[in-house]
C-alpha cells in the first residue's frame, strides 16, 4: 500500500501480439478483471555472472532483473503473475556463453552471458495504445549497490530504499531516459574497438545499469462471464447443514498504530462505515477482548450517545465531535480512546438474513470477523497475524486482507502455509495490496485443496493506494453477499471508488481461479430478518 499521491499514470503499452500464442502456464491463470484484460508476455533478455557461476547464482541474478520489470510495467499499465519468476526459472533453459571483458587490449574479467526468455501472463488496462512489441528496459547487475546512482534520475520515489529499487524503477522518465541513451551510446562506441564481438564485450558493457528489450504482448480469448460460486457460497450446493456465511476481514497498519489518523485505521473505519450504510442491520456480536466500543469518556465524564456514525466521523471527517471536545487536547483524547477500542482486537458482526436461489429458502447469518492491527514489524506482531490468518483460512468463506504487501514476504506469504491450513470447500480471497497479482494468487490456488475449483482470488495487478481501499474492500463483501448475483467482471467493477484526484480508481483488479466455476447465474436474493 501507499499513501495517495495527485498524479497520472502513464500507460504507453502495446496490445497486438507479434508472435504466435505460447502455452505460459496452466488453464487457472486464466484472469478476470473487469479494468483490464489478460495478455501473454513474453520477452527476451540477459545477465552478466562470474564465468562458471553456479545454477543458482544464475538464478538469482535472473530473478534480480526480472523483478525489475515490475517497476518499468507498471508504469506502463501492466501487471505479470510470475511471483520472483519462480515458474520460469524452473524450466532451467538458459543458455550460456562466455564473453571476455576488454579494456586497453587486454583481458581483465572472464564472464557467463546469460540469456533467458520469460513468459508469463499478464493483466493489461484498458485504454492502453494498441502496437506489439513494446520496448521494456531491464535494470541489470547488482542494482540495488548502485541505489544512490539510480534514484535521483530513474525512480518515482527520491527515498526508495535499495531493497525496493526494482519496484520504484521508472525507465519512462525523461531524465532515466537520457541516461539509458547515454549508457547505450557508450557501449556501442566502445564496442567498435574489439576485434570479436561476439565473445568480448566492453567494460561499460560489463558495468551497464540497464538492458533494453522487446516484449511481445498476445490477447487471450476470453471465455464469458463467469460468476462466483453463490450456490456453494450459501449452502445450496455443497454442505446443506451451514448455517453461516464467515467474512474476515483484516486490515494492517500503514506506519503508526497509536496514530488516528493511520491509512490502516481509516481505511478499517471506512470498510465498517461502508458495510453499514449498505446493510443499517448489521450488530456487533463480540469482541476480543472485550471492550465497549462506544463508551467513551472526557475530563472523566461519559460521552452519552456515541454511535459508530460519530466515530466514523471523527477519524475519517474530522467533524461531529460533541461540545465537550471544544479543545484540540480533548478531541486527541478522544481519537486516542478510538485506537484503542478498534486496534489488536476483534470486532465481530452479525447480520441475519433469509437466501432465496431459484425458489429455494435457507436462513442463514452472515458473520463478519474483523480486526486492524501491526501484522508485521517484529517477530511478535508477525506471529500473532500469522495465527490470526491460519485461524481464517480454515473458517472463512471470504477472506479479506487490506494492506501493505510487504513485497510478497510479509506474513500472508503463501510460502508461510501448507494445503492443510485450508478445508475443502469453496472460499474466496481478496488481497488488496499492491502488486498482489504477482504476489499471492497463483501460489495459493495451487496450494489449496481442489486448487482453482475451490478458490477464487482477487488481486491488484498495479500499486494500490490507501485512499479509498476500505470502502472497495467493503464493496467486495458487500458484491458476495447482497444477493444481485453479480457476475465477477461486474463484482469488480464495483470496487472502483472515487477519490478526489480520480474517478473509479481501480489497481488492476482481477480475479483469478474463477474459469472453472460452474454457478452460471439464477433468481437469487438476499433479504436481511
Amino acid at each position: 500500500m501507499r499513501a495517495p499521491f495527485v498524479s497520472a499514470v502513464a500507460m504507453g503499452l502495446a496490445v497486438a501480439g507479434c508472435v504466435g500464442p505460447f502455452d505460459v502456464t496452466s488453464a487457472t491463470d486464466d484472469v478476470t478483471s473487469a479494468a483490464g484484460s489478460e495478455y501473454t508476455i513474453e520477452f527476451d533478455s540477459f545477465v552478466y555472472v562470474s564465468r562458471g557461476a553456479s545454477d543458482g547464482d544464475v538464478r538469482e541474478a535472473i530473478r534480480r532483473q526480472v523483478k525489475s520489470a515490475l517497476g518499468a510495467l507498471r508504469e506502463r499499465g501492466i501487471g505479470v503473475l510470475d511471483r520472483d519468476a519462480e515458474r520460469n526459472l524452473a524450466r532451467g533453459d538458459w543458455r550460456r556463453a562466455p564473453v571476455d571483458v576488454v579494456a586497453g587490449g587486454e583481458v581483465v574479467d572472464r564472464l557467463d552471458r546469460v540469456t533467458y526468455r520469460y513468459r508469463d501472463t499478464a493483466i493489461v488496462a484498458h485504454g492502453a495504445a494498441a502496437e506489439s512489441p513494446v520496448s521494456l528496459t531491464l535494470l541489470a547487475g547488482d542494482y540495488a549497490a548502485r541505489r544512490d546512482d539510480l534514484v535521483p534520475d530513474c525512480t518515482d520515489d527520491p527515498d526508495a530504499e535499495a531493497d525496493s529499487l526494482w519496484y520504484h524503477f521508472h525507465p519512462g522518465r525523461s531524465a532515466c531516459r537520457r541516461r539509458i541513451a547515454r549508457e547505450r551510446d557508450a557501449i556501442n562506441a566502445a564496442m567498435e574497438s574489439l576485434d570479436d564481438p561476439s565473445a568480448q564485450i566492453s567494460t561499460a558493457d560489463r558495468d551497464r545499469l540497464f538492458v533494453t528489450t522487446v516484449a511481445a504482448l498476445t490477447p487471450v480469448d476470453g471465455v464469458g462471464d463467469t460468476y462466483p460460486e453463490y450456490d456453494r457460497l450459501w449452502g445450496f450446493a455443497g454442505d446443506p447443514s451451514r448455517a453461516k456465511v464467515v467474512v474476515y476481514a483484516f486490515f494492517g497498519v500503514d506506519r503508526d498504530e497509536a496514530d488516528p489518523r493511520d491509512w490502516g485505521l481509516r481505511e478499517f473505519l471506512r470498510f465498517e462505515r461502508t458495510l453499514r450504510a449498505r446493510f443499517p442491520e448489521l450488530r456487533v456480536v463480540h469482541t476480543d477482548p472485550f471492550a465497549m466500543l462506544l463508551d467513551f469518556w472526557i475530563d472523566g465524564a461519559k460521552v452519552d450517545g456515541v454511535t459508530f456514525d460519530d466515530v466514523e466521523r471523527w477519524v475519517l471527517d474530522g467533524t461531529g465531535f460533541p461540545p465537550a471536545a471544544a479543545s484540540p487536547a480533548a478531541r486527541d483524547a478522544l481519537l486516542a480512546q478510538v485506537v484503542e477500542r478498534f486496534s489488536e482486537r476483534w470486532i465481530v458482526w452479525q447480520l441475519p438474513v433469509t437466501v432465496d436461489l431459484d425458489g429455494a429458502t435457507r436462513d442463514m447469518t452472515v458473520e463478519i470477523r474483523t480486526y486492524y492491527g501491526y501484522e508485521d514489524g517484529s517477530w511478535e506482531a508477525r506471529q500473532r497475524a500469522t495465527w490470526r490468518y491460519l485461524e481464517a483460512f480454515w473458517h472463512a468463506d471470504v477472506f479479506a486482507y487490506t494492506g501493505h504487501s510487504h513485497f510478497g514476504h510479509g506474513p500472508l506469504a503463501p510460502f508461510g502455509y501448507r494445503t492443510d491450513n485450508f478445508p475443502w470447500r469453496y472460499q474466496v480471497m481478496l488481497i488488496n495490496s499492491c502488486l498482489s497479482f504477482n504476489y499471492y494468487d497463483q501460489d495459493f490456488i495451487d496450494m489449496h485443496p481442489g486448487g482453482a475449483d475451490n478458490l477464487d482470488v482477487v488481486v491488484n495487478g498495479l500499486a494500490a493506494y490507501w485512499a479509498g481501499m476500505g470502502e472497495a474492500t467493503a464493496r467486495y463483501v458487500i458484491g458476495l453477499i447482497d444477493g444481485e448475483g453479480k457476475t465477477w467482471r461486474e463484482l469488480l467493477a464495483s470496487m472502483r471508488v472515487d477519490l478526489p484526484w480520480v474517478r473509479a480508481y481501480d489497481p488492476l483488479r482481477a480475479v483469478n481461479g474463477e474459469r472453472g466455476n460452474r454457478f452460471a447465474g439464477g433468481a437469487l436474493r438476499v433479504s436481511p430478518r
